[in-house]
């Protein structure tokens, strides 16, 4: 049993992953391959589902998408060129023994990397229930609505945190108005699928894909 299997064994990656200490412990144990899984277009994990890569790399053309009870797990890198997204409100599990860097993010579930986020646009992980666990969250905004994220380092020009109703203002400043129309009173439903159509979410972005 590889260690990735081993980690579905837990109902929570918080024991696992909840410092730095342990995350550095767990990478060490990663396997290293040079091996790259691409996947061209979207890549969707449905619900219920469980996938694992031992590769190095998994390369998706167009946005991961999870599902309710679903997990994906990777032993190095996840790059998404398009939006990383987990609308729902049941548990969904993001693994990634490297980095990973996408355009933007949107999720509720538990979120792990081992080498750090990068998002080009948007970090916007929402309620309480879940964390993410990372020593580094680089991106151009980072919302955390109703959520204590544990990362140690966080570096974005706009980082907002706190419930809904008090970052509301903010919010709409930074969000295209397009994104804003949908997302107004609080429907992740309608925002995720702004953001599965490939349209801006923050205020100065253009649509990347259809």
């Amino acid at each position: 049993m590889s260690l990735l299997q081993k980690l579905m064994e837990h109902a929570s990656l918080h024991e696992p992953c909840g410092t730095a200490g342990k995350r550095a412990h767990l990478k060490a144990g990663l396997p290293a391959s040079a091996a790259t899984k691409q996947v061209d277009g979207d890549l969707t994990l449905s619900e219920g589902t469980d996938l694992v890569f031992e590769e190095g790399r998994v390369h998706v053309k167009g946005h991961l998408l999870l599902e309710d009870q679903s997990r994906l797990l990777v032993a190095g890198d996840v790059v998404v060129e398009g939006n990383i997204i987990h609308e729902g409100f049941d548990y969904a599990l993001l693994f990634a023994g490297g980095s990973i860097q996408a355009d933007n993010l949107l999720f509720h579930g538990e979120l792990v990397a081992l080498g750090g986020l990068t998002l080009r646009g948007a970090a916007w992980t929402y309620y309480n229930d879940y964390s993410t666990y990372a020593d580094t969250l680089t991106a151009r905004a980072v919302v955390a609505d109703d959520r204590a994220d544990a990362v140690d380092q966080v570096h974005a020009d706009t980082h907002l945190e706190g419930h809904a109703r008090v970052i509301e203002g903010a919010l709409e400043q930074l969000l295209h108005p397009d994104a804003w129309a949908r997302y107004q009173g609080g429907s992740y439903a309608a925002l995720a699928r702004h953001l599965r159509q490939g349209q801006p979410l923050l205020r100065d972005s253009a649509p990347r894909r259809k």
